[in-house]
C-alpha cells in the first residue's frame, strides 16, 4: 500500500474550529499571569530617528554649497502628543526651545576688519565690473530716449545694419578688459574669506 489510508469514520476537523483555537492561544499568550493584558512596547529603533548620515562615500566629491536647514531639530518626526503639548507650553512661557541651531554665529572682529579693508581696496583700485558698466549705459540711454518724442522712421541701411559691428576702438577696449580675466582663481567681489 502506498499513500495515506482513507478515514474510518466521520472527519471532525473544521476551519472555524481551527481559527477559534488559534485565537484562544494568541489571547492566552498576550495575557500575563495576573490576568491583565500585556502592553507590547516598541523597540527604540522603531520610535527614534536614526543618526543623520552625512558622509558615506556615495555623494559627489564637492564642498557643501549651502547649509542644510533640516539639520537642526528633527524631533518633530517622533514627538508624541504629550511632547508637542509640552513644547507648545514652553514656547508660550517664553522658555528657550531645545533646538541646537538657534544661536546666530558671530562674525569675529578680524573678519570684519579684513572685509572692510578688502572692500576699500576694491573700491579704490579695481575698475567697475562689466555688468555694472552695461547697466549704467542702458540706464543713461533709457533716460535719453525718454525725453525724445516717439516717431516712426524709414528703414536706413547704414543705421539699421550697424547693430553687431565693432569698430577698432571697441575691439581694443574689449581685448583690454578680457586680459583682466586671466586666471580662474582671481578674486571676485562676491566671495568672502574661507
Amino acid at each position: 500500500m502506498v499513500g495515506p489510508l482513507p478515514a474510518k469514520g466521520p472527519v471532525q476537523s473544521s476551519v472555524a474550529e481551527d481559527f477559534e483555537r488559534r485565537a484562544w492561544k494568541m489571547k492566552q499568550k498576550l495575557m500575563s499571569n495576573d490576568g491583565e493584558p500585556k502592553n507590547p512596547a516598541r523597540e527604540s529603533w522603531m520610535t527614534e530617528l536614526p543618526p543623520e548620515l552625512t558622509n558615506f562615500g556615495l555623494g559627489p566629491r564637492t564642498f557643501k554649497r549651502r547649509t542644510n536647514e533640516r539639520s537642526g531639530d528633527r524631533s518633530d518626526w517622533t514627538d508624541t502628543p504629550a511632547d508637542k503639548e509640552r513644547k507648545a507650553r514652553e514656547k508660550r512661557e517664553g522658555k528657550a526651545s531645545s533646538k541646537k541651531g538657534d544661536e546666530i554665529p558671530q562674525v569675529s572682529e578680524r573678519d570684519k576688519r579684513l572685509s572692510e579693508q578688502v572692500s576699500m581696496y576694491n573700491d579704490s583700485k579695481r575698475s567697475q565690473s562689466l555688468i555694472d558698466l552695461h547697466r549704467k549705459k542702458l540706464k543713461r540711454k533709457a533716460d535719453e530716449d525718454k525725453d525724445k518724442p516717439k516717431e516712426r522712421r524709414a528703414f536706413d541701411r547704414e543705421q539699421d545694419l550697424q547693430v553687431n559691428r565693432f569698430d577698432d576702438a571697441q575691439k581694443k577696449a574689449l581685448l583690454r578688459k578680457s586680459k583682466e580675466l586671466n586666471t580662474k582663481f582671481s578674486h571676485g567681489n562676491s566671495s568672502m574669506f574661507l
